[in-house]
């Protein structure tokens, strides 16, 4: 989930500046003065967020869900079948429901008995007495007006809007408040339900796109309800919903192997014609990304677009498109489809088990608009794009962040996208191997499909397959806001000295490349001043020290000095 910001800027990327200017705005990489300050937490982000004895208990691997969707009134009426074991003894679990949605009833759906359930904020904490290893089925009804999305996909909730014909046009995306905000369930990316069914009914005339199969519709007369089967697991806030006045534009992929992927898209009616054409660039899309990380994750339950009235967002299978059908990356690419169908491998297959990580989501996601443009336009244009969002850093808040609380990047304004995406960089970088990094990401990628991960799962693979300990790159670049600093000034006789003025002595082996007097020289810098005699030409007045746009690292302002 991700939307670039004034792309008219890209050129900016190609100037090989670390401080650079145009049109008299400056664009510098700094550290703050001070890091930013985390908030006070709320109790409803410490529910949300903790995996307390209440959730950790039990284990949902099905949820048949069902929602009747009312329009005019902004309102939704739905029922929830949770079907769930016992992982341990259990006496009372927590189930998530925004305070906004009433529950109507709320029972053991094997015997039928009413469940007695306290509530607190959006946690409903359910009495239901259980063994380790019994399996048993929570059904909960529910109705009322669910949140509205001030900002989507940022700040989630529903949007209620309506086409250029007057129909009713709407959608949801929760990825930073969770799926509580519309149906319950256990509301933490820990628990992935291994599939589940979707029965969406809407005013009749509208249809109604869930995640993975269609499965048919029935008509009731005034209304009509959509049946959809997910046949995988799936992270809970990419369950979505779009309801419209939708035509279906039909079309397949056929992988490197021969293995054919059915392609939907779900459009309005005026944007069949440039949708078609549009969305031609799927297929390269595709194909790039599963040389990068492996096969497409989802090929049972097929791969959907579908027009929403909000940018976008990377709900499995059915992905939110609502960029205006334009070409605003380069001249045949569209951000938001480059970007989300990345989530397919990164989010949605390769989850984060905590928010805190979700680096592993949105920064690799963002990274792979880079590999996509260095295998269609080259190494200058990955550069390029990766210089562009380096403008945008801020190095307020660490790459990984608080465990146990509902928060995300929009609230907190970290650099889980460009920062993450710049920490793949750098990581790439220092190794000076590209076909092994490359392995590095393809074989996460498979190793972890379909499966919850932290960072430690990355850096462990990354020690293995190097045969090396890079603790001390993920220790700075992950858990310190700041980036390094190198310090250094030159003498009057040509003789530089150099350090890292903000790092912990084990970072003493990250590689910088600089140019000096027009020659390129790599240095590896630790917290003890070293010493460079630079040539006699340099030392004469010739001296010039160019520190290249690529580099992570701040160099600090040289100061000339004089022989001690």
């Amino acid at each position: 989930m991700n939307r670039k910001i004034f792309l008219g800027l890209m050129l900016l990327a190609t100037m090989g500046l670390q401080s650079c200017a145009i049109f008299g705005i400056h664009f510098t990489l700094h550290n703050p003065k001070k890091p930013g300050k985390m908030p006070k937490f709320s109790e409803e982000e410490v529910l949300l967020g903790a995996l307390t004895r209440y959730r950790s208990c039990f284990d949902v691997h099905y949820y048949d869900l069902s929602v009747g969707f009312l329009p005019d009134q902004k309102k939704l009426e739905g029922k929830v079948s949770i079907h769930a074991a016992a992982v341990t003894d259990i006496d009372t679990l927590q189930l998530d429901l925004h305070p906004n949605l009433a529950i109507l009833s709320l029972v053991n759906q094997e015997t039928g008995e009413a469940l007695p359930y306290e509530r607190r904020e959006r946690a409903v904490f359910v009495k239901l007495p259980q063994q380790a290893g019994d399996e048993f089925v929570i059904e909960v009804a529910y109705a009322g007006k669910p949140v509205e999305a001030k900002k989507p996909p940022w700040y989630g909730g529903f949007v209620w809007e309506n086409d250029e014909e007057k129909n009713p046009w709407l959608g949801v995306a929760c990825e930073s408040d969770g799926a509580s905000l519309w149906w319950p369930l256990k509301d933490h990316t820990s628990d992935e339900p291994d599939s589940m069914r979707l029965h969406y009914t809407v005013p009749t005339g509208l249809v109604a796109v869930g995640n993975g199969q269609y499965e048919g519709k029935e008509d009731l007369g005034n209304t009509t309800r959509y049946d959809w089967f997910i046949s995988y697991p799936i992270n809970t806030y990419n369950v979505t919903v779009y309801v419209g006045n939708f035509e279906l534009i039909s079309d397949e992929f056929v992988s490197e192997t021969g293995k054919k992927l059915a392609l939907s898209y779900y459009v309005l009616p005026e944007h069949v014609g440039i949708a078609t054409s549009h969305f031609k660039q799927v297929k390269p899309i595709l194909a790039l990304y599963e040389k990068r990380f492996g096969e497409y994750p989802w090929y049972r339950d097929g791969f959907k677009l579908v027009e929403s009235p909000y940018a976008g967002m990377e709900h499995q299978t059915a992905i939110a498109y609502g960029n205006g059908y334009r070409n605003d990356l380069n001249a045949t690419t569209d951000y938001i489809v480059l970007h989300e169908v990345a989530h397919e491998w990164w989010g949605n297959s390769v989850t984060a088990t905590d928010m805190a990580d979700v680096w592993l989501q949105e920064g690799f996601a963002t990274y792979a608009e880079a590999l996509y443009l260095e295998s269609t336009e080259g190494e200058g244009a990955y550069q390029s794009h990766l210089n562009f969002y380096k403008i945008f850093i801020k190095n307020k808040y660490p790459l990984v962040g608080v465990r146990d609380r509902r928060w995300f990047d929009s609230k907190l304004g970290s650099d889980v996208y460009q920062k993450g995406a710049w920490t793949l960089h750098s990581l790439r970088r220092q190794m000076e191997n590209d076909p092994l990094f490359l392995d590095i990401l393809k074989t996460f990628a498979e190793t972890y499909r379909y499966q919850i991960v932290e960072s430690s799962d990355f850096i462990n693979l990354v020690n293995e397959k190097t045969g090396e300990d890079y603790s001390w790159f993920f220790d700075h670049y992950l858990k310190q806001n700041e980036i390094p600093v190198l310090e250094y000034h030159v003498t009057d006789s040509g003789k530089m000295s150099y350090r890292y003025s903000n790092t912990a002595p084990s970072f003493n082996k990250l590689k910088v490349r600089v140019t000096i007097a027009g020659e390129p020289v790599t240095i590896v810098p630790s917290t003890e001043w070293q010493e460079l005699q630079l040539s006699q030409q340099t030392a004469e007045g010739d001296w010039d020290f160019f520190f290249p746009l690529d580099q992570f690292v701040i160099p600090s302002e040289n100061k000339k000095m004089k022989e001690q």
